[in-house]
């Protein structure tokens, strides 16, 4: 494998990235948001929004109980009940509401769990190095620049009327033990084969150019940011009227201040 190079079926295509790392004459765009940390020495790249996530699952919680809560009230609405049932549906209810949240916190919970077990990389330019948490419980192994292996991989996803690319970022090393193997992965899934290029270059230009030609760590989603884009909404008047109330409902159905906090907390934990 040698950067340049592609590998395809019907159904899969690989583009090599790495080694050797060349030009790729794309952008430099960290759209999956996985460069957290950067100076003059180092790059550390990691996992996904956590934000996001947060976000959509509480989006779904909150549908599941208003459909079940509006369900409960139609029913107390057309079919006469007695005082001890409307008990029972506000038990119903209550179970449901509670026992979702708990779903919701053990989810968060366990994603906390497994971020813990996947460590950032480090791209050391000063060393010209990469830091790989693919050693025994976790321990970082220390290769050259050189040695690392990319590689932008698309799947076609058929369906009955459709096929649909998705591509994937691929980070990993050459294993020690076997020749035609490689030793852990770090995957991000960036949805177009571009997407995982222009992601792929903010990391080669930091080590070949210097972190001025690689983005900045992205603040999107903390939480001083989501109170920041609030106000900036409102000073420019970017959300007027029934837009403020609509986009407080939205920040409501999505736990908008939660994730942000939660997003802050684990990346401060990580």
């Amino acid at each position: 494998m040698v950067a340049g190079k592609t590998f395809e079926d019907k159904l899969n295509r690989i583009l090599v990235l790495s080694p050797l790392p060349i030009i790729t004459n794309n952008p430099c765009i960290d759209g999956q948001g996985i460069i957290k940390a950067k100076n003059d020495i180092y790059l550390d790249v990691g996992h996904k929004s956590v934000r996001v996530g947060a976000q959509n699952l509480a989006l779904l919680c909150i549908l599941v109980y208003l459909i079940f809560g509006g369900a409960l009230l139609l029913t107390i609405i057309f079919i006469p009940v007695s005082k001890s049932g409307y008990q029972f549906f506000l038990n119903a209810f209550l179970m449901v509401f509670f026992g979702i949240h708990l779903f919701y916190l053990y989810n968060m919970y366990e994603s906390y769990l497994q971020l813990k077990k996947h460590k950032f990389i480090r791209f050391n330019r000063q060393r010209r190095q990469v830091a790989l948490p693919f050693g025994e419980k976790g321990q970082f192994i220390i290769i050259p620049w050189e040695k690392i292996y990319a590689w932008a991989g698309t799947t076609l996803m058929l369906s009955d009327t459709t096929a649909i690319p998705l591509s994937t970022l691929t980070i990993t090393m050459a294993s020690p033990t076997d020749v035609t193997n490689f030793k852990g992965r770090y995957e991000v899934a960036c949805g177009a084969e571009i997407n995982c290029i222009m992601q792929w270059e903010c990391i080669r230009t930091f080590m070949e150019d210097g972190p001025e030609a690689c983005p900045d760590p992205s603040n999107l989603d903390s939480l001083e940011e989501y109170f920041d884009s609030r106000r900036r909404w409102k000073e420019n008047k970017i959300l007027v009227g029934w837009q403020i109330y609509k986009q407080k409902i939205r920040d409501w159905m999505h736990y908008s201040y939660f994730a942000y906090w939660l997003n802050d907390k684990i990346q401060e934990r990580l």
